[in-house]
């Protein structure tokens, strides 16, 4: 009898075919202009989920599981927020101003979450900000949170309890955020200092922390500074948050997203980088050799270690002001400090002026070249800032998105301003200097007289 449903099934196979079902959802496009090539990806990995080229075309994609995305152009300028679900077709639409949107309640949402948090601490800065009851904050950001959990509760009923849930999290995940930033790096509480306990509100952790892993990364620091009087070491740290999570998948998720952030983003983890350097590095990568999430290492792992002093620098390539290129191989065997600016950054602004000096103290020596690479988006906001800067000075470069280039990966540039020291032999001297200063100016004088 058994023999005889085999052959059964293997004849239904045979005439209608045996495929694995795909789960996934459609993506269709509308666009009433011009189109660029729209880009999908996952919203903290960044990993690719889909492209779409032409307006009116309609494709599948396969989705294991929900997850919140980026919808946006190449140079990942005007970017939307979905989320992707099992069934859920995401319609996107380009409007008459280059701006992207979906026909979802949920995108809205989550937008909306993402959106709102800024302006609620710019309308309340003044007390955020002068407030002596530091514990007051965390109370205040609760009535955020429920006014927006309020608004996912109006459109509940519109889609999935699985989305549902990524967007009661990312309501509390964005609010957190921010109370961690606060504390942790503004106001440099002690973890002991109660304006913490607001930790004992997260939530156990689930496959919803894809979409926003830090704030349980800084909850686990701060429990683990609770318990230790100190970060012992990197390593300590990794098994922490193995202990904290008993499920392999997101231990490895959110140790591979710590490790990312220690090369990434080192002013905000100040109690481990003193412990980061590129032998625990080595370490780490070969202990995490079947952590399933290695791949989100690879990159950040390379461009730490091509950054370290002592490195040959990465010889890019950028355009002066009047389009002529520029290759940094030509200036090799010169002392060389590289301003990375843009006319946005307000820190780099702020700090240009000094650089200006250096560019003027330098101007008649030919074994010194002050670079001012900018990585704007826009060349022509590039132009308009030096058309209106009334001294000259220094050489001005532009690589366009240039913290999403080789430039930026290979000098490890995740946020500017960011100044780079390079000797006479080529090799980086410093290439994480925070701001100008006479420190600096003594590294260079220091450089020029080495042979």
């Amino acid at each position: 009898m058994k023999s005889k449903y085999i052959l059964l099934f293997a004849t239904l196979c045979l005439f209608y075919g045996c495929k694995e079902k795909i789960t996934g959802f459609d993506i269709s496009l509308n666009s009433k202009i011009k189109l660029d090539t729209i880009y999908i990806s996952e919203l903290i990995t960044k990993k690719p989920i889909a492209k779409v080229y032409e307006s009116k075309e309609t494709k599948t994609v396969k989705l294991d599981f929900p997850t919140v995305a980026s919808i946006h152009f190449k140079n990942n300028n005007r970017g939307y927020l979905t989320i992707l679900a099992q069934n859920k077709n995401l319609n996107i639409s380009i409007l008459p101003d280059s701006s992207l949107t979906t026909n979802s309640k949920s995108d809205s949402l989550i937008n909306y979450l993402w959106r709102s948090t800024i302006p609620f601490i710019s309308e309340n800065s003044k007390f955020i900000f002068n407030t002596k009851n530091i514990d007051s904050i965390p109370i205040l950001f609760e009535k955020l949170r429920i006014k927006r959990e309020n608004e996912i509760r109006k459109s509940e009923g519109q889609f999935s309890p699985e989305i549902a849930e990524i967007l009661y999290f990312q309501n509390i995940a964005r609010i957190y955020n921010y109370l961690f930033f606060f504390g942790r790096t503004t106001k440099n509480l002690n973890p002991n200092d109660s304006y913490f306990n607001f930790i004992e509100k997260i939530p156990k952790a689930s496959k919803t922390l894809k979409s926003n892993p830090f704030i349980y990364l800084y909850k686990y620091e701060v429990e683990y500074l609770r318990k230790n009087q100190s970060i012992e070491s990197i390593t300590d740290f990794l098994r922490f948050i193995e202990e904290k999570i008993n499920n392999k998948e997101l231990a490895d998720f959110l140790k591979a997203n710590y490790i990312k952030a220690l090369i990434e983003d080192p002013l905000l983890w100040e109690k481990h980088k003193k412990l980061f350097d590129t032998e625990v590095l080595t370490q780490i990568l070969n202990s995490e050799k079947t952590n399933l999430y290695y791949n989100i290492l690879e990159q950040p792992s390379s461009s730490f270690y091509a950054s370290q002093n002592g490195e040959k620098a990465y010889l890019f390539q950028a355009e002066d002001k009047f389009g002529n290129q520029f290759n940094l191989e030509s200036l090799i065997g010169k002392v060389i400090f590289i301003d990375t600016w843009a006319t946005w950054c307000a820190p780099c602004l702020n700090h240009r002026p000094k650089v200006l000096e250096f560019a003027e103290k330098y101007k008649t020596n030919d074994d010194v070249a002050i670079l001012f690479v900018s990585v704007d988006s826009s060349k022509d906001k590039w132009l308009s800032f030096l058309g209106k800067e009334k001294k000259k000075l220094g050489t001005n470069l532009f690589i366009e998105n240039g913290m999403r280039t080789e430039f930026g990966n290979s000098y490890n540039i995740k946020s500017i301003p960011r100044y780079i020291l390079i000797g006479k032999n080529g090799k980086i001297i410093n290439s994480n200097i925070i701001e100008p200063s006479l420190s600096v100016e003594n590294e260079i004088e220091k450089a020029l007289r080495e042979k």
